[in-house]
């Protein structure tokens, strides 16, 4: 059977759900001009409270705590690693950047070898034979 044979799948669950759901927020729609004025609303009023000064204070304590917490973890586990004899993150990130900046030179150095080769080669190639006329041979 050709794929241009076969008949359309029928629409699924999630797709008629889409389908419904284009319809109830359809700007035209009842339900959709509900959703849009509240939408409206509900962004206005988050954009007020995200601006206050508590709200920015909040969350920056939020922020720090959250980041101070990450701190004492990551510290945490770099000493039971140190303890442990095993490399840390860090550690582990330092030495892929230094094998990335070794194998950049490692391939900088194989394109100027190849170069290298390449002009050794046009050097040690033979000229044109007209032009190679042994002087000897002459007399």
């Amino acid at each position: 059977m050709a794929d241009s044979d076969r008949p359309l799948p029928p629409k699924g669950l999630l797709a008629r759900s889409l389908k419904l759901l284009g319809h109830l927020t359809h700007p035209e729609t009842r339900s959709g001009k509900v959703f849009t004025r509240a939408e409206r609303g509900l962004t206005h009023a988050l954009s007020r409270v995200s601006a206050s000064p508590t709200y920015l204070r909040a969350s920056g304590t939020v922020l720090r705590h959250g980041l101070n917490a990450r701190i004492r973890r990551n510290s945490l586990v770099e000493r039971a690693l140190h303890t442990l004899r095993l490399p840390t993150a860090s550690e582990v990130d330092g030495l892929r950047d230094q094998l990335r900046r070794v194998n950049d030179q490692v391939e900088a150095l194989g394109s100027q070898l190849e170069v290298i080769v390449e002009l050794l080669q046009r050097q040690e190639a033979p000229a044109d034979p007209r032009h190679n006329v042994d002087p000897s041979a002459g007399t």
